[in-house]
């Protein structure tokens, strides 16, 4: 005849579950604080092989389009600093359709996807050896052609058919309290790239168009790298 279980029996299975729970519990917190920890992780590598990647991007393009403009002209293709630069490149080229005087203020071109207002531009005349910078300030269209209002009036003549380089400028720049790198196009606002950047190095070689970068992430991870601006004209 079962008369049920006695205290001492139910103790003793008390202790058991309340020691497998104990067991269970830790199991599932070391579990989830290492899962965490793997996110976490993965978290910033992805951060790093991204900024890695669009860094990469923009230096290989840099001067992209301006090779022909940079052997005949002095202009600034690459600036750098200690915490980040500059790095211009030509987007698009289009070929002006009306002649100019000084202190013309549109442009007659062709439709094309890069033009677009607040862009800048490089106009120039090979045969003048004529340059200047100018910026979009408006974009009309009058039945098949395209008008480029400029923000500023042109500086010198150019001939039907002058080149015009559609621009653009990114920015890398390291913000050292906040430990973060950010990437700016254009006119835009700096965007954050990779966060807990504990050091950010570049050494620029003129001579020989190269670049060396170290990134560094939480006084652990080091990114280093060394890339040839190959889109740079060599004198």
């Amino acid at each position: 005849m079962n008369n049920g279980f006695s205290i001492l029996e139910v103790l003793i299975a008390l202790t058991i579950s309340v020691s497998v729970l104990s067991v269970v519990i830790t199991s599932v917190t070391d579990s989830a604080s290492y899962s965490k920890k793997i996110t976490g992780n993965q978290v910033v590598l992805e951060s790093i092989f991204h900024t890695v990647d669009s860094l990469k991007a923009d230096l290989t393009k840099c001067g992209m389009r301006l090779q022909e403009a940079g052997k005949l002209f002095e202009f600034p293709v690459f600036v750098n600093s200690d915490i980040g630069f500059d790095a211009l490149m030509g987007m698009s080229t289009i070929y002006l359709k009306n002649e100019i005087d000084i202190g013309t203020d549109y442009l007659e071109v062709d439709n094309d996807e890069y033009l677009k207002k607040k862009r800048k531009i490089l106009i120039y005349d090979v045969e003048q050896c004529t340059f200047e910078f100018n910026e979009i300030k408006n974009i009309g269209k009058s039945g098949g052609e395209y008008s480029i209002i400029l923000s500023e009036n042109t500086r010198h003549n150019y001939p039907v058919n002058s080149i015009i380089i559609i621009l653009k400028t990114v920015s890398f720049k390291y913000y050292t309290k906040e430990k973060i790198l950010k990437r700016k196009i254009d006119k835009g606002y700096f965007q954050p790239m990779i966060e807990n950047v504990t050091d950010f190095y570049i050494k620029y070689f003129p001579e020989s168009k190269s670049l060396l970068y170290r990134i560094e992430v939480g006084h652990k991870e080091q990114i280093r790298g060394y890339i040839f601006l190959s889109n740079m004209v060599q004198k």
